[in-house]
């Protein structure tokens, strides 16, 4: 199985020309909704993203050009975090399992192969982590070799099911896991 041990050591990279940011309030919702719009081929309501922007605020991150004067995102990664066993009144805060989850990932084509996936992806697996995360899942689609090659080959996620017509598009997907000590 492969894992990767601490994230939070791990040294992530700067990109030359681009700052990261928190998503901080709705003012950003409409730039992160057309640059995920433009790269998945799910069709998002504006309640998924706030879904996930409103109640994990923290685990959506920003790729900014350090030069622009309007500072709009030309990267986001938008994550949760999942807990089971918090339901219940017996389970101990030592017996929860935590998993976090990236839900939409996605860069402008003009800004892709420069690493700016990669860093958002890694910036937002360290938070996943520092916040007690033991795994993190996602899903993506398998015609997507870009993305296969960064969750595989770049940050070790393993295939954990394959998941047929998962789309709206009928397309099927790869639910991958990246297991964290």
């Amino acid at each position: 199985m492969d894992t990767i041990d601490e994230v939070s050591d791990v040294n992530i990279p700067a990109i030359e020309g681009i700052d990261f940011v928190d998503y901080v309030n709705e003012e950003q919702l409409e730039d992160v909704m057309q640059l995920v719009q433009k790269d998945l081929s799910e069709p998002y309501s504006v309640y998924t993203y706030r879904y996930f922007l409103h109640r994990w605020p923290h685990l959506a991150i920003l790729a900014v050009p350090s030069d622009s004067d309007n500072k709009r995102p030309i990267g986001c990664v938008v994550c949760k975090i999942d807990v089971k066993g918090d339901g219940d009144n017996e389970t101990t805060d030592a017996a929860k399992v935590y998993t976090g989850y990236i839900g939409m990932l996605a860069v402008e084509t003009k800004y892709r192969r420069s690493g700016i996936g990669t860093a958002l992806a890694l910036r937002a697996i360290q938070r996943m982590q520092q916040m007690g995360c033991q795994s993190i899942q996602l899903e993506t689609e398998v015609t997507n070799k870009g993305a296969m090659r960064l969750y595989e080959d770049r940050l070790g996620f393993i295939r954990e099911e394959l998941l047929v017509k998962y789309y709206l598009n009928w397309n099927n997907a790869y639910r991958l896991r990246l297991w964290l000590n």
